[in-house]
C-alpha cells in the first residue's frame, strides 16, 4: 500500500467530497460522500451515504458510486479511475474498493478523527480502520489520507450539529 503525490485537481475532488458531504448531511442523512473520476479526469459517478433516510445499511457513498461506475463503464475503466471521500472508508467500503479492482483512493478525515463525531450513533461510532484491509493489496492500491483534513471536519460537526449528539 502506498501513498501517491496529491494535486491540485486531487485537491478539488476531495473538496467536492466534503461539501457533497455537507449537503447529506442537511439533507437528512450521514456525513459522507464520494466521487469516482476516470482516468480522463471526467466524473464517473458521485454519491452520498444514504443508510439514515433509505433504511439500507449497505448504502454507503463508496459502495454506491462503484455500482454505478461498473454499470456505467465497467471494471476496467473503474479500476483506472480515482476514489476520493471526504471520510476514511469503513471496513465494509474497503472491501468494496478492493473488490472493484480500484487502485487509487484518497480522502479527508481519518477514521481516529471521525469515530468522536459518530460515538452517539449505535455501530456508526464503532470505526474499524480500513489500513488492514487495505494492505491486503499491497502495491496494488494506493491510499493517500488526510487531504485537506482541516476542511474535511465540516461534514462531521454539521452532523453532530443537527443530531444534537456527543461533542
Amino acid at each position: 500500500m502506498t501513498a501517491s503525490t496529491i494535486t491540485s485537481t486531487d485537491q478539488e475532488f476531495v473538496r467536492r467530497a466534503i461539501n457533497n458531504a455537507v449537503e447529506n448531511v442537511a439533507g437528512g442523512n450521514r456525513p459522507f460522500a464520494a466521487i469516482l473520476v476516470g482516468a480522463d479526469g471526467k466524473i464517473i459517478a458521485e454519491d452520498t451515504d444514504r443508510t439514515a433516510l433509505s433504511g439500507d445499511p449497505l448504502s454507503h457513498g463508496e459502495v454506491n458510486v462503484l455500482r454505478t461506475g461498473l454499470q456505467k463503464v465497467g471494471f476496467e475503466a473503474v479500476a483506472a479511475s480515482t476514489l476520493y471521500v471526504n471520510g476514511e472508508p469503513c471496513a465494509m467500503c474497503a472491501g468494496t474498493i478492493l473488490r472493484s479492482g480500484v487502485r487509487r483512493i484518497i480522502f479527508g478525515l481519518q477514521g481516529s478523527h471521525v469515530g468522536p463525531y459518530l460515538a452517539g450513533e449505535p455501530k456508526l461510532g464503532e470505526r474499524y480502520a480500513s489500513a488492514a484491509i487495505f494492505a491486503v493489496a499491497g502495491e496494488n492500491i494506493s491510499v493517500t489520507p488526510g487531504v485537506l483534513e482541516d476542511e474535511a471536519h465540516r461534514p462531521f460537526k454539521a452532523y453532530v450539529a443537527r443530531t444534537a449528539g456527543p461533542r
